[in-house]
């Protein structure tokens, strides 16, 4: 199991940008690892949103109740008793997620990632449940993705999504150099 925090590095004219980038039904080849020698192309995961409500639930039923409060620091207590109930959802976000991985990835038979990614603007959190990325090469068998789908309450099939952040830049001039967000911009198709 495998969670992305990764932290932003683009501007906020590329951040808008970006929010709208639009899932892709299929990968094309240059978004895939290999297909242009010494370019690396952004991380990119192939899976399904996680809604906010399913997060939300998933503290409420699952979580809250079974953190051991005696075992938390000082900041910990705090953010779990704060009265705002959205506050202390937020402090245990990573909790969350880490547990409803292990649950997906249960039900799924799969190893499911739980990751940050562009192209769920209206969900507040922009979390997914990945079955594999782009750089993995990995084929999914019908049945994990049916039972990922079913679990998630999601409809049709699985996306491909570019990853949050740090990973989803794109390697233009080879190893160890700067990172251009226009660039990235202009080869998604969003750039004047």
């Amino acid at each position: 199991m495998m969670l992305n925090l990764s932290h932003h590095m683009f501007s906020t004219q590329d951040e808008k940008v970006l929010e709208g980038f639009v899932p892709l039904d299929d990968i094309p080849g240059y978004l895939c690892p290999g297909q242009i020698p010494g370019r690396s192309p952004p991380t990119m995961y192939y899976g399904y949103p996680v809604p906010a409500s399913l997060l939300e639930k998933h503290w409420n039923e699952e979580v809250r109740s079974y953190l051991d409060t005696q075992k938390m620091t000082k900041e910990a207590l705090e953010d779990f008793q704060d009265p705002d109930p959205h506050k202390a959802f937020e402090a245990f976000l990573v909790t969350v997620l880490l547990d409803l991985a292990d649950e997906l990835s249960e039900e799924t038979g799969w190893g499911i990632q739980m990751n940050k990614v562009y192209g769920i603007p209206e969900d507040p959190y922009h979390w997914m449940a990945s079955l594999c990325g782009n750089y993995s090469g990995t084929d999914v068998p019908e049945p994990h993705i049916k039972r990922l789908r079913e679990a998630l309450g999601a409809e049709g099939p699985p996306m491909w999504y570019l990853a949050y952040g740090d990973d989803g830049q794109w390697d233009t001039k080879g190893s160890f150099m700067p990172f251009d967000p226009e660039r990235l911009i202009r080869a998604l198709g969003y750039g004047d």
